[in-house]
């Protein structure tokens, strides 16, 4: 029957790999794992490739959200090769002013940075802020690398189904690619306000949140948490030097 042939290397991460070309029929349970490992292989790459919209995928506003906002997004007047600690590139005023008495949790490493508050004291809120670093991968440069990454996080939001999407759209003027995502937890009531950025080869995430006023947020309130979210993830833009 023959030992089964290694995986062979494709350089493209986002591709479909081809199938290898037979040599032979490989009878019985062989075929059919060989089989089984293409579809499931073009069936992840589809995940990545296809658009927010879809046939049925409009946003909560009624647009339909096609691809990701940005225009022409590889092109970047700056790459960087560090990130800064992640619970460093929030003022103390800012944590003060969002999440009285806040204690940070952090992790990360050269290439990733994450950084929480929860408040301690009044009202329960929370802020946190996530940063990620690409280098060039395959034939891919580290600007296309983190391109790939935040349009990929725009499709997922779009798609979401733990939370509740009440509104997502492009956030022109910031980066060279960003959006703005308000949503309400399922579990729990609570009122999400998130915003996403690239620039260059970095992309950020700036979250606040907060408990819904009432059993619906109001306009009032979804403003309040975009707001204070793209107010961080400025802070934090700045803070890449």
């Amino acid at each position: 029957m023959g030992l089964p042939r290694p995986p062979e290397h494709f350089d493209r991460i986002y591709s479909p790999p081809e199938p290898p070309t037979p040599r032979r029929r490989r009878p019985g349970r062989l075929t059919v794992l060989s089989a089984a490992a293409v579809v499931a292989a073009a069936a992840m790459a589809l995940v990545f490739l296809l658009p927010v919209g879809g046939d049925d995928g409009r946003a909560a506003s009624g647009r339909t959200a096609s691809s990701a906002p940005g225009g022409a997004p590889t092109a970047s007047r700056r790459r960087y090769s560090t990130l800064p600690p992640a619970c460093g590139t929030v003022s103390e005023r800012t944590v003060r002013r969002l999440v009285p008495g806040g204690r940070p949790t952090s992790s990360g490493n050269a290439t990733f940075g994450y950084c929480g508050y929860g408040s301690t004291s009044g009202e329960p809120r929370w802020l946190s802020v996530d940063l990620r670093l690409y280098t060039e991968i395959g034939a891919f440069t580290p600007e296309q690398s983190a391109q790939r990454h935040f349009d990929i996080k725009w499709t997922l939001a779009g798609r979401s189904t733990e939370d509740r999407t009440v509104t997502l759209e492009a956030l022109p003027g910031l980066g060279d690619q960003a959006y703005r995502w308000f949503k309400v937890d399922r579990r729990r009531p609570l009122a999400i306000g998130e915003v996403a950025v690239r620039t260059g080869n970095v992309v950020i995430t700036a979250g606040y949140s907060e408990p819904t006023a009432g059993t619906e947020p109001s306009p009032r309130q979804r403003e309040r948490c975009l707001e204070e979210a793209a107010a961080v993830a400025r802070e934090v833009l700045g803070s890449l030097g």
